[in-house]
């Protein structure tokens, strides 16, 4: 598979998954990078999960002052989920799997934060992995897409453990965020799109990634809140402001709705709106933000809360998954109520 499509991409950097974040890290010089790679994990190892069902862990947290809601633990459905990138700065181009600082950040951060958001099953697998720099999204050259290749070698061990220990035949919601989604997609593509598995395919969820249509053969992205077996992405911006590599394709990027969960859809009421999670993991702000789909990225209107001037911002990548948590649960659990193995 090309991956020249990779490189005209703007990076952008995520650290917490939360609407709070304020300030942001610079790019690190390549030069001061090496190509030299730790072990490859082994995931026959727990250490080297970020989640699994039978432990506590980030991912099962609740949001404070959540409202009630029914339990998500009857579902017959796994969530194998693939974190976003933690590492901006380093020796290396892959990070460590043995990395404690980053592991910490991973499960503080993304596990806590993004993860929970589709814990709707009660078996949910994150695997940790050799993560690429986040520089190699604008490094564009050979070394960077190696280092793509060593982390989704790692994301493809994962799965392959999951599938042959663990899954027993049961539907699969496929989620990430940034990084993470670029390695969904490629499970997507070398596992599902085409093949037996997409039978057990509840959804794919890549936020924060643009995906293309025409990257799958057979793959259809989802156009209606409880279709299974179908692809959900969507990247997140200010009203008004479009990202420069917006258009190096002859097509559009897949925006799915994350209110509601219509293809390219048009704008959300505030009462579809069911509230933010912030980086304190507290629920807040129902019925507080309205989007829509244009030109193949989601615009996202200035929040209906005080001093809400302040708070916009151009790039909401950030706030892919947070600004619409109970949403996004929601409908991982609506889809997995609507997925039967007989399809």
């Amino acid at each position: 598979m090309s991956l020249l499509h990779l490189w005209p991409r703007i990076a952008v950097v995520v650290i917490v998954a939360a609407t709070s974040l304020s300030g942001c890290v610079s790019l690190q010089d390549q030069s001061e990078l090496a190509f030299t790679l730790s072990e490859e994990p082994q995931f026959s190892n727990e250490m080297q999960w970020a989640s699994l069902p039978w432990r506590l862990d980030p991912s099962d947290e609740i949001p404070k002052k959540l409202p009630d809601s029914p339990p998500y633990d009857s579902l017959e459905v796994d969530v194998f989920f693939v974190h976003p990138t933690q590492y901006f700065n380093g020796a290396v181009y892959n990070a460590a799997i043995e990395d404690i600082k980053l592991n910490e950040e991973a499960d503080r951060y993304t596990m806590l934060l993004q993860a929970s958001a589709f814990n709707v099953g009660g078996k949910l697998y994150a695997p940790r992995y050799r993560q690429a720099h986040i520089g190699v999204f604008t490094w564009q050259d050979s070394l960077s897409l190696a280092a793509l290749q060593v982390a989704y070698s790692d994301v493809r061990s994962a799965f392959l453990h999951y599938m042959e220990h663990w899954n027993d035949g049961r539907g699969i919601i496929l989620a990430g965020h940034s990084q993470g989604s670029f390695h969904i997609r490629w499970l997507l593509q070398e596992f599902f799109d085409g093949k037996s598995l997409s039978s057990q395919l509840v959804a794919a969820y890549g936020p924060g990634f643009d995906w293309y249509p025409s990257e799958f053969q057979q793959l259809k992205a989802c156009e209606k809140p409880g279709e299974v077996g179908c692809l959900c992405s969507w990247m997140s911006y200010g009203e008004g402001y479009f990202p420069k590599w917006l258009g190096y394709r002859d097509e559009l990027p897949i925006c799915t709705h994350p209110v509601t969960w219509k293809l390219n859809g048009e704008m959300n009421t505030l009462e579809e709106h069911q509230g933010v999670v912030l980086s304190n993991m507290k629920f807040a702000h129902a019925g507080k933000i309205q989007a829509r789909s244009e030109r193949g990225v989601l615009q996202i209107m200035p929040p209906d809360v005080p001093f809400s001037r302040f708070l916009h911002r151009d790039n909401w990548h950030v706030g892919d998954i947070n600004l619409f948590w109970l949403n996004v649960r929601a409908n991982a659990r609506n889809r997995a109520e609507a997925y039967t193995p007989e399809r």
